[in-house]
């Protein structure tokens, strides 16, 4: 028996000899195993939740699904029969995309490329999404306005995806009622995802910094299985928050994030002396190929970068790599920079700035991710006249460390100097957010008046 009908079994969705006479008739008529226990009675959000494990990405339950057939428009009829996907929402500004084969880039990357959106697959019961397509597309021409699946209910636009187990992971596109009843027996509602694990002693504890709830459950699941403390973050500002507070083993951190960008959360991370040494696996369906990755890490610090859609053992292995990689680490060193800036300070101080300025430059290389060698550089090429590569240096100083407010001011003053004063302004703006107390506030505020004035 494969691996799909011992699930099956264990799952209890069907017997053994059910399982074997369901894949000599899938056989003869030339059709999956799935498909055919669908036909004889077994539910589609259960063999969906099968598919969901065999192949670690999230399930959509078709039956319970609703769409709004403007998504259609997306996909041409006959790419949408040829390569057997179909939209099922664009909550997020991502296409919710239910597909045959989750994994097939040339598919992927065409939906992709017409569209302009990043794409989340959803792995479906291969009879279930034929009929889907064929019926929503007919729908379409008709002129109506939604798609229900046999058991979607009243209301409007649902997605109705699980995960192994057979759960109803969340509603991601819902304009208003509720879903129709659900057998708890095969499927419990998750309204609220579980509350945070505590750290266990003994067991590596990984962040999951992502947006979408499938992936989340997904990960969070098998990572667990394997024995893992597993964290999660719905945004970038949530995982830069929790990842300061817990200091994970690892992060799993995807690139596209509301609030606060996975590339910017990556490069906080790495500037925080708190976080630097924490393993970064960064994951996404947007950003591409070798020299993605490539630059991911060089730039940003990551130590490993995945592609979606992923299989999850692809996960637990850049989580394994990470950690044995780290193992030899030992305590958090100091920013390699911190030397390097003592002696600037010291050689400034006797009056030798060429010296000093070229050990801010070697205190720059030493640590990329050090906001007070950049701040100190940048400072240093704007004694020296050099504004535009101070510019450079203030810039990336405020990006690794926001409320640097010393670094802001200084960027302000010199955007005004070079007549930027838009650009000023806006800095100020950060500035005044930025500022410890009502003096240093009202200082600001004035430098602020004075530019707009």
């Amino acid at each position: 028996m494969s691996r799909t009908g011992d699930i099956v079994v264990e799952r209890g969705l069907a017997t053994a000899d059910q399982v074997d006479r369901a894949r000599r008739e899938g056989a003869a008529r030339r059709e999956p195993l799935c498909s055919r226990l669908l036909a004889t009675g077994v539910p589609e959000g259960a063999l969906a939740s099968v598919l969901s494990e065999m192949h670690g990405v999230p399930g959509v339950d078709l039956s319970r699904t609703a769409i709004d057939l403007a998504l259609v428009d997306l996909v041409p009829r006959s790419v949408a029969e040829g390569d057997l996907i179909l939209p099922l929402s664009e909550e997020g500004g991502r296409i919710h995309l239910a597909m045959a084969r989750p994994f097939d880039d040339r598919i992927l990357s065409e939906v992709r490329f017409v569209t302009g959106r990043e794409i989340s697959p959803y792995i479906a019961v291969r009879a279930a999404l034929t009929r889907a397509v064929q019926e929503a597309y007919d729908a379409r021409e008709r002129g109506e306005a939604l798609w229900c699946g046999a058991d979607a209910g009243p209301g409007g636009a649902y997605l109705a995806p699980v995960v192994p187990g057979g759960d109803l992971v969340e509603v991601v596109d819902a304009a208003a009622a509720d879903p129709a009843p659900v057998d708890e027996v095969e499927i419990e509602v998750l309204a609220d995802e579980p509350p945070p694990p505590a750290r266990i002693d003994g067991r590596a504890l990984v962040l999951v910094v992502d947006d979408e709830p499938e992936i989340r459950q997904l990960v969070r699941r098998t990572l667990e299985a394997k024995g893992y403390a597993v964290e999660i973050a719905t945004d970038g500002a949530e995982g830069l928050a929790k990842a300061e507070a817990l200091v994970p083993d690892v992060v799993l951190l995807d690139a596209m994030l509301p609030k606060v960008h996975g590339f910017e959360a990556c490069r906080r991370l790495k500037a925080s002396a708190r976080t630097r040494q924490v393993p970064i696996v960064m994951m996404s369906a947007v950003y591409r190929g070798w020299r993605f990755a490539q630059d991911t890490m060089e730039s940003y610090g990551a130590e490993d970068y995945l592609e979606k859609p992923f299989r999850l053992d692809d996960v637990v292995r850049a989580v394994e790599r990470t950690l044995s990689a780290g193992a030899g680490r030992g305590p958090q060193p100091a920013s390699a920079a911190l030397p390097l800036l003592a002696r600037a300070r010291a050689l400034a101080q006797a009056g030798r700035a060429e010296e000093a300025h070229a050990t801010l430059a070697a205190a720059v290389e030493a640590d990329p991710y050090s906001p007070d060698a950049h701040f100190l550089l940048g400072r240093s090429l704007r004694a020296g006249g050099d504004q535009f590569r101070a510019m450079t240096e203030l810039e990336r100083a405020a990006e690794l460390r926001p409320s640097n407010l010393a670094a802001l001011r200084a960027l302000a003053a010199l955007y005004e100097e070079t007549g930027f004063r838009r650009k000023a302004t806006e800095v100020l703006e950060r500035a005044l957010r930025a500022s410890p107390d009502d003096a240093t506030r009202e200082a600001v505020r004035g430098e602020l008046l004075r530019l707009l004035g």
